[in-house]
C-alpha cells in the first residue's frame, strides 16, 4: 500500500482540531509522531519491499515534545527544529530488503514548508493540519531508499518511498 496523505491529514486534523483548544504539548507531541508512523507505515520502496521498521518513531515524540515546550521561541526556529526531527526519525525507515536510506534532499523543502506554515496564524486547525500532513508527504516522498531484491544475482534498486 502507497503512501496516503489523505490518512495523515485526517489523524492530524483529529489532533489539532478541538473544540476546547490542544492539551499540553506532551500528548500533541506523541500523536504527530503516531500519526507520522503509521502514513509511513503504508510505504513500499521502489523494489516493492514493504515497510518492516522505524524505531526513530519513538524518539520523534520526545524532539516534538521538546520543540512544542519551548516558551517564546519563534515559529522559524521551532519549525527548523521540527524539520531535523523529522529527519532524524526517517533516517530510521526500514524495509524489508533496504540497505540505505537518504534523507538529505528534502530536508531543506520541509524547513521551508514547516517555516511558512507556523510564520502565521491560520484561520482554523483543518487547514494547518492539512498543510502540515502535506509538508510532510512532500518531505517523505523525496527520500530515497536503495536495496538489493534478494535472488540469483539479487537485484539493486534505488527509488522514492511509495
Amino acid at each position: 500500500m502507497p503512501l496516503i496523505v489523505a490518512s495523515l491529514q485526517a489523524e492530524l486534523v483529529g489532533i489539532f482540531d478541538k473544540p476546547k483548544g490542544n492539551p499540553a504539548p506532551t500528548p500533541v507531541a506523541m500523536d504527530v509522531a503516531k500519526a507520522y508512523l503509521n502514513f509511513c507505515s503504508a510505504g513500499i520502496d521502489s523494489g516493492g519491499s514493504p515497510f518492516a521498521a522505524m524505531p526513530g518513531s519513538s524518539a520523534l515524540g520526545q524532539d516534538l515534545d521538546a520543540v512544542m515546550s519551548k516558551t517564546n521561541a519563534s515559529g522559524a526556529i521551532a519549525a527548523m527544529d521540527m524539520a531535523k526531527a523529522f529527519d532524524s526519525c526517517l533516517q530510521t525507515f526500514k524495509t524489508a530488503w533496504q540497505t540505505t536510506i537518504v534523507t538529505a534532499p528534502g530536508l531543506p523543502v520541509l524547513g521551508s514548508e514547516l517555516v511558512d506554515l507556523f510564520s502565521s496564524p491560520k484561520p482554523s486547525a483543518i487547514i494547518f493540519a492539512q498543510g502540515y500532513a502535506k509538508a510532510l508527504n512532500n518531505y517523505t516522498a523525496t527520500a530515497i531508499v536503495s536495496g538489493m531484491i534478494p535472488g540469483s544475482p539479487p537485484v539493486p534498486y534505488t527509488g522514492p518511498i511509495s
